[in-house]
This record gives structure tokens, sequence and C-alpha cells, in this order.
């Protein structure tokens, strides 16, 4: 992955909890088990600042981690853009039945779709 460089980090050094957090051995690849466990590398170390708590806050929610790794994806929407739409246009021309409208989709069939690494 790659910063993406419009965007901004935390705080006023502007840099994001992945830079923050370095020292204490924290990556993108960081499992969640291992990141709620962060706060001790960070005392034993004496990094725990306020800038640190925070970044470390930002990332110990898998909801918030998520907007923070999304960030890491320098993406150039005037370019993937127009191929996306084709590539959809593709597919839903190919599909043989279109689905009807009174299909719903349960909650429990899509459980074994989500999975989050805790």
């Amino acid at each position: 992955m790659i910063k993406d460089p419009s965007a901004s980090g935390t705080g006023p050094s502007h840099l994001s909890p992945y830079e923050l957090l370095a020292p204490a051995g924290v990556t993108p690849w960081t499992s969640h088990k291992d990141m709620q466990d962060v706060s001790f590398e960070l005392l034993a170390r004496h990094l725990m600042t306020q800038v640190t708590q925070q970044a470390w806050d930002e990332l110990r929610s898998v909801r918030r981690r998520l907007l923070v790794d999304l960030m890491l994806y320098d993406v150039d929407l005037a370019a993937e853009l127009p191929p996306a739409v084709d590539d959809i246009d593709r597919a839903l021309a190919a599909e043989p039945d279109p689905p009807r409208p009174d299909t719903s989709v349960r909650a429990a069939d899509l459980v074994d779709l989500i999975r989050f690494d805790v």
C-alpha cells in the first residue's frame, strides 16, 4: 500500500496513524488482535503521548481503521472510473436473467461473506 498524497494525517503533524505508531512496529499489515496490544508496547518504549494515543485509538476500532486504510490508496478517479463503468456495463449485459425486483437478500445469507480479523 502507498499513502495517498492528498490525504492528511492525524493531529498537527499531519502524519498518518501508521506513521505515528511505526516506532512501536505498527504497519498496515498489523493484525487487529496485535493492534489491541500496541498500547503496552508504546508504554514500554515510553512512546505513549497524547498524539500516539489518538493514533492508536483510530486504529484499534475496525470501522475507524478501515477508513484510515482507505486513505492509503492513491486513486486517480478520472482515470479509473470510466474503465470500471465499462466493466460493470459488460457484466450486466452478459447477465442472462436480470434479477427479479421482488428478490430480497436476508442478512443471514450475508454472514458468511463478512469476516473481520478479530
